[in-house]
């Protein structure tokens, strides 16, 4: 029997994010033969499937795909365990049969996605298949499905790898006017770069902003206190170096505090950071209430800025917002709005799992072998 070594045992592991063990096992079985371990690995997950429902996947692929009248359009994540399968051919016919069946059936949420028999098997059936043959989960997560009038455009943009995927819809009195076209278009790719929440700032509830003044109100206080605390800080900072500086001349330091006021009392450098840092502190001190309302005020107004497509600054047009740009176009082509947008990304509100390291797992696996 060939002898495996711990670099065989992690590439295997890495081209089939199989356990360490299994791997082992695997590459014994198969002599030392790569090819060979990780086909027995894929056929034993293949009795494993179901005991892969628990797996959080929170690797994948999305997809934007549009009718060919451009009437209809879909987003469909589909998603893994490991990029390194979302790379595979049997993932990337998985997320274009789920897409076409997708637009094809109209399905409104992955729920009716999964069961829809496509070829003689649901994609639930299908997505089992992926999961048994390369050994980690695959789950058809969400769908999103767009439907537009004569008067709408869809628009679609597929970004960074198929890891972000956008549709946007346009209302306009003249959908295939190119420059409708190019807006949508700049719009899809604004959505992909800037991650908007709402379309307007009337989207956004009421008790959203309110929780969100609540976090930069407090990210306020903790700023206030840092800087009210900086010149006592700052102190501190100065007997570390005092003390540090003793040592390196050999000599015991009797008080540190005092040595430190004496040095920052005759050192022009010292003296003027720590007045910087007083001045700062009772700057915040004197600071009236209603001026720190604004400040919170101007800081609320900045996130809704950040969240609202239509007063994000435009990444293609910088001097304008979105809704300036909109407002331009709409004097050209009537009616030209947008009526919404949808954007995925892989893996966005899974919270993944913290996986070992492969030392980790060398050093349970070498314990494990011990105690036996």
């Amino acid at each position: 029997m060939a002898e495996i070594t711990a670099a065989q045992v992690k590439e295997l592991r890495e081209r089939t994010q199989a356990g360490m063990m299994e791997c082992k096992k695997a590459l014994q079985e198969a002599n030392g033969d790569m090819n060979a371990a990780a086909e027995i690995l894929a056929k034993k997950g293949a009795t494993k499937a179901a005991g892969k429902a628990g797996k959080i996947a929170a690797e994948g692929l999305v997809n934007a795909l549009l009718s060919s009248d451009g009437r209809h359009g879909v987003l469909v994540e589909v998603n893994c365990q490991t990029d390194f399968v979302a790379k595979g051919d049997d993932f990337k016919n998985l997320l274009a049969t789920a897409s076409k069946a997708a637009l094809e059936h109209r399905t409104p949420d992955a729920a009716t996605l999964l069961a829809l028999n496509v070829n003689g098997q649901t994609l639930q059936e299908q997505a089992d298949g992926c999961t048994a043959r390369s050994g980690e989960k695959h789950a058809v997560r969400r769908v999103a499905l767009f439907e537009t009038t004569a008067n709408g455009l869809l628009r679609s943009y597929i970004h960074h790898g198929s890891r972000i995927a956008v549709m946007v819809e346009l209302a306009s009195s003249n959908a295939a006017d190119a420059r409708v076209v190019e807006f949508a278009d700049d719009v899809a790719i604004q959505v992909a770069s800037m991650s908007p929440i709402y379309l307007q700032k009337s989207d956004v509830p009421a008790d959203v902003v309110s929780k969100q003044r609540e976090i930069l109100s407090a990210l306020m206080d903790k700023e206030d206190a840092d800087i009210t605390n900086e010149p006592a800080a700052y102190m501190k900072r100065v007997e570390a170096l005092v003390v540090e500086r003793a040592q390196e001349e050999g000599r015991e330091v009797a008080d540190a505090a005092a040595e430190a006021k004496t040095l920052v009392e005759t050192d022009e450098k010292f003296r003027s950071s720590l007045e910087g840092f007083v001045k700062a502190a009772d700057k915040v001190r004197a600071r009236p209430a209603a001026q720190r309302e604004k400040i919170l005020e101007g800081k609320v107004s900045k996130w809704l800025n950040e969240v609202v497509l239509h007063d994000q600054v435009s990444v293609k047009e910088s001097k304008k917002t979105i809704v300036q740009l909109q407002g331009d176009l709409a004097k050209a082509v009537a009616g030209t709005s947008i009526v919404r947008f949808a954007r995925y990304e892989v893996g966005e509100g899974i919270e993944k799992a913290a996986t070992k390291d492969f030392a980790t797992e060398v050093a349970e696996m070498a314990a494990a072998a011990n105690k036996a």
